[in-house]
């Protein structure tokens, strides 16, 4: 259930999606999720076709870590079908920084917060899942900002 919007116009600023090369995917959500929260495969399932087929909100405090793939595009229930942007363009929830503001570039990473991820740590374990594309100001908390996910699926 795949869709790529692979837009070959060079006008800049002419739509809210030209040229932003998003590239969405459908599974089952296996909780409700909100449209923006970072999600991860069900890397705990015990058949391996059901690994990539469920998704949880990404979370760097569970068990096992919920490594990010992509952006939920919708809100959905539990056992409910989800669009999910794994590359390109969209919004998604990011935080500040811890209250000291995120920049246009700012590389991105999964926090201990379900769903959110924030300025990435030189020191951890876990990938880069996407680049921040608006300015997030100092203690504005987290919020829905335009990203660019890194494509990791």
């Amino acid at each position: 259930m795949a869709t790529t919007s692979l837009i070959q116009f060079t006008a800049a600023g002419s739509a809210a999606d030209t040229m932003n090369r998003q590239q969405v995917e459908t599974f089952s959500a296996k909780e409700a999720i909100t449209a923006g929260d970072w999600v991860a495969f069900d890397y705990a399932a015990v058949a391996d076709g059901d690994v990539t087929l469920g998704i949880y909100k990404a979370d760097g405090n569970s068990s096992p870590v919920r490594t990010p793939m992509g952006v939920a595009l919708e809100s959905v229930a539990t056992g409910q079908l989800v669009r999910v942007c794994i590359s390109g363009v969209c919004d998604a929830l990011v935080g500040d920084n811890a209250g000291g503001g995120n920049a246009i570039g700012t590389l991105l990473q999964i926090t201990n917060t379900a769903g959110q991820v924030d300025l990435a740590s030189a020191g951890s374990a876990q990938p880069v899942c996407g680049v921040l594309a608006e300015v997030i100001a100092p203690a504005a908390g987290a919020t829905i900002k335009r990203v660019v996910v890194r494509k990791s699926f």
